[in-house]
């Protein structure tokens, strides 16, 4: 399964996919410790490129961490010639440096530049990205350039970043640089999409099994005794479940319309959105704009009802079928 990013934002002007692995633990993949306040500066590493593959090496790399499948290791960032992939968040340990409950894996941010040696278009690009990427890591959190390790730094025995080693003052000279940067320090968010999260129940955060920013993903790996929530903490499956619970939900079924507002627009957002219509990127959030009218004439074509985009009686009665 090729990963899709729960977010996207851009560091530094590199955009890096973000996929926390925190919210997607569905292999028990070994998680670290918590690290905020403790953090005392960035690890770079260097990991082989791979053969051809489906997407990037970066979402390789993230997708084989997803599955278990890197021997226990997991770092904050993979860092290839299109961008990054960010798995853990910045206040959670990775386990990368092999210094056990070291300074290393306990107290720094883990970015893996992915590189073969071979001095391609391909290497440069990725550790300009890498480059980039650290120094807005070292901006945002007011680290300076003597912050910056390598693995070799915690670990003698191992010669790594192998790649970049050999030239490592050059390296962090244009660290230096890219810190002068405007902004380096900002992540900067591009769009915002709804995350749909598999929890027992929306205040038990730490049943929670998947998040995914398609509904559709996560009805499919929904199972017995857990339910899908929106943002809003909205449950919009399994429906036969949520149409049984309506009764506990004061609302009114009056007429709704473009440009209302309120609790009963919210439950009919968030039932359009477990049949599979969109809401928009802000899902069920109690306001009738466009998004939500075009949802609601959708729906009522497909039920071969009048498609005026108004909730009225009949249109009330197809979404409690």
């Amino acid at each position: 399964m090729i990963l899709t990013a729960d977010r996207k934002y851009v560091l530094n002007g590199v955009t890096v996919n973000e996929f926390l692995i925190t919210e997607h633990n569905d292999n028990n993949v070994p998680m670290g410790y918590d690290m905020k306040g403790n953090r005392i500066g960035i690890t770079v590493h260097n990991t082989p490129r791979l053969g051809e593959v489906a997407k990037t090496q970066a979402e390789q790399y993230a997708r084989a961490t997803y599955n278990n499948n890197m021997n226990g290791v997991i770092v904050h960032f993979y860092v290839d010639e299109t961008g990054a992939w960010q798995l853990l968040p910045l206040d959670v340990s990775g386990f990368h440096a092999a210094d056990g409950d070291g300074p290393g894996n306990r107290r720094t941010i883990a970015v893996e530049c992915i590189m073969d040696g071979s001095g391609s278009e391909s290497d440069k690009k990725s550790e300009e990205n890498c480059a980039k990427i650290v120094a807005g890591l070292l901006k945002m959190f007011d680290f300076g350039i003597k912050d910056l390790y390598t693995h070799n730094h915690w670990y003698p025995q191992k010669y790594c970043p192998a790649y970049i080693l050999p030239h490592w003052n050059e390296f962090r000279k244009k660290v230096e640089g890219y810190i002068k940067e405007e902004n380096a320090g900002i992540r900067q968010e591009t769009v915002n999409k709804t995350l749909y999260r598999i929890r027992k129940s929306w205040d038990d955060s730490k049943s929670q099994i998947g998040a995914y920013t398609n509904l559709e993903s996560a009805k499919s790996v929904c199972k017995s005794g857990y339910y899908v929530f929106d943002e809003k903490g909205n449950k919009v499956y399994p429906l036969e479940d949520m149409k049984n619970s309506t009764s506990n939900i004061s609302v009114e079924l009056r007429q709704l319309r473009k440009g209302m507002k309120g609790k009963d627009i919210e439950a009919m957002q968030a039932i359009l959105i477990a049949k599979g219509y969109s809401c928009g990127t802000y899902g069920s959030d109690g306001d009738f704009g466009e998004n939500t009218e075009k949802a609601v004439r959708n729906f009522q074509t497909d039920r071969k009802l009048s498609a005026d985009g108004i909730v009225g009686e009949k249109t009330w009665a197809e979404l409690f079928r």
